[in-house]
C-alpha cells in the first residue's frame, strides 16, 4: 500500500504522525508524496486558529481530488465532524484520543512498537503527555484533546533510547501542556522527576523541552535543568503584557509574577534562550492594553517571540466577549511586535560572537556550508565539507548574518 501523511499544527501532531508513519513503513507500506497516486492519505488536522481550519479543509479536498482513501484525524476533525462530512461522506474520521492505534489497525497493523520514521529532521519529537486541565478562554484545543493524560516514564525512556540508537542526538519532549505531566499518575510523578529519570535511564546527548507555563517553573526545576544534556532553551508563553487581558484570558499569573520568574531564571542561567508567545487583538485589547504589552516585551530579555493575531474559536468563552479588534488593527500590532522580536533575536545572537556552541547538523546548504541548531536554539551556518546529518559537534562562532550565526567546527586535538 502507498500512503501519504499530511500534518498540520503542533509538535504533538508531528510526533503522532511520525509514530503512525513509522509502523506503516515497517509493516511494508510505502510513504510517498500526495502529488503521486496514493492508496490512503492520512490528514492530521489542527484547529488552533481559523487559518488552521482553512488549511485542514484544503488538505482534505486536495487528498480527495487525488483519488485517495482519506482518513482525517486531529483537533479540527474532533470539533467539526459535520463540516468534514459535508465535504465528502466518504471521508473516514478517526477519534483524536486513539488516533495512533485506530489508524494502524485500519491499515492492518497489530503491533506498534517502533520509533519515528526518517522525516529528514535532526531531532525527534517524543510525546510525554496529552490534553489540558486548564481553561484559557481563547483555546479550543483543550476541547478537542480533553483532560491531561501522561505517558508512563518507562515507555518514554524506551522510546528515547530507540531514537538515540537509530542515530538521532536530540529529542523534544512535547505535549499539549507538559507542565501537567504526572498529575494524573500520582506517586510523586511530575516533570522534574521525569527529567531526572530520563537523565539516568537514557543516553541521548540532548533533551529539549517544548512550551512551559511560567508558574510551573520553580527552584527544583531550575536545578534539574543544570545538566548539560538539557538544552539552555525555554519557551514560556506570555500571551499579553496587560494584567486585565491576562485575567480575561484566564491565564494564571500576573505580569509582575511573570517578570519575577524570568529574573530568577536569568539569575541562574544568564545566557539561556527564552522565547514566548503573544496574542494581539484579544477582545478588550485597546491601545492602552497593547501599549502595556509592548512596553513589557521591550523590557524583558526574550531571545525571540511568536506573535499571533487573536482568532475567534467557536465554543470558547472569549468568542462571546465584547471589543473584538478588526483585522487591520491586529495586523499592525503583529508587525510592530515582529520588528521587536527581530531586534531581540539579533541582540541575543550578538552575545555569542567568538564563543563556542554545540550544534546539531541539519542540512547541507552547498559544498561548503551546513545548517545547524544550537542547544540554545540559534541557527548556525557551519563551514565544513563533510559532516553527517544529525551529528552533534562543537563550533566556534565567527560571525553574524541576517537571522543566523556563522561558525567553524572545533577540531579535537
Amino acid at each position: 500500500m502507498n500512503f501519504s501523511i499530511l500534518t498540520l499544527g503542533c509538535k504533538v501532531n508531528q510526533s503522532e504522525s511520525n509514530s503512525i508513519g513509522s509502523d506503516l513503513i515497517n509493516s511494508g507500506h510505502k510513504l510517498i508524496p500526495l502529488s503521486r497516486s496514493t492508496d490512503v492519505c492520512i490528514i492530521n488536522t489542527c484547529t488552533v486558529t481559523a487559518k488552521s481550519d482553512y488549511q485542514s479543509r484544503q488538505y482534505i479536498r486536495r487528498a480527495l481530488s487525488n483519488g485517495s482513501k482519506v482518513l482525517v484525524t486531529g483537533c479540527y476533525s474532533e470539533l467539526n465532524l459535520k463540516d468534514i462530512k459535508k465535504i465528502s461522506p466518504e471521508i473516514e474520521i478517526i477519534n483524536n484520543k486513539n488516533k495512533i492505534f485506530d489508524i494502524k489497525e485500519l491499515c492492518g497493523i497489530r503491533e506498534c512498537n517502533t520509533l519515528g520514521y526518517n522525516t529528514g529532521r535532526s531531532r525527534a519529537f517524543v510525546k510525554i503527555q496529552d490534553g489540558c486541565d486548564f481553561g484559557c478562554t481563547y483555546c479550543a484545543v483543550r476541547l478537542a484533546r480533553g483532560k491531561s493524560i501522561s505517558v508512563d516514564k518507562d515507555i518514554i525512556s524506551d522510546e528515547i533510547n530507540r531514537i538515540y540508537n537509530s542515530g538521532v542526538n536530540e529529542v523534544v519532549l512535547t505535549g499539549i501542556h507538559i507542565g501537567l505531566y504526572g498529575k494524573d499518575l500520582g506517586h510523586d510523578e511530575n516533570l522534574n522527576n521525569l527529567l531526572k529519570f530520563l537523565l539516568i535511564n537514557t543516553g541521548i546527548p540532548r533533551i529539549r523541552l517544548s512550551s512551559l507555563e511560567v508558574n510551573e517553573i520553580d527552584d527544583e526545576f531550575l536545578d534539574t535543568i543544570a545538566d548539560n544534556r538539557i538544552c539552555r532553551h525555554l519557551h514560556i508563553p506570555l500571551q499579553s503584557g496587560d494584567d486585565n487581558i491576562l485575567k480575561s484570558m484566564a491565564r494564571r499569573y500576573t505580569t509582575r509574577e511573570y517578570h519575577k520568574k524570568l529574573a530568577m531564571i536569568f539569575n541562574k542561567y544568564p545566557d539561556i534562550s527564552i522565547g514566548s508567545d503573544i496574542i494581539v487583538g484579544f477582545p478588550g485589547e485597546d491601545k492602552k492594553e497593547f501599549d502595556n504589552t509592548l512596553n513589557f516585551v521591550k523590557d524583558e530579555d526574550f531571545s525571540y517571540l511568536h506573535i499571533f493575531p487573536y482568532s475567534m474559536r467557536n465554543h470558547t468563552p472569549a468568542a462571546a466577549l465584547p471589543g473584538h479588534a478588526g483585522p487591520g488593527v491586529k495586523r499592525d500590532r503583529v508587525n510592530i511586535l515582529r520588528e521587536i522580536s527581530k531586534e531581540k533575536k539579533k541582540l541575543y545572537m550578538n552575545k555569542f560572537a567568538g564563543r563556542t556552541l554545540d550544534v546539531i547538523i541539519e542540512s547541507k546548504i552547498d559544498d561548503s556550508f551546513y545548517t545547524s541548531t544550537s542547544g540554545n536554539y540559534l541557527k548556525v551556518h557551519v563551514k565544513a565539507t563533510d559532516v553527517g546529518h544529525g551529528t552533534l559537534i562543537s563550533v566556534n562562532v565567527t560571525g553574524l548574518s541576517e537571522g543566523y550565526l556563522a561558525g567553524i567546527p572545533i577540531v579535537s586535538s
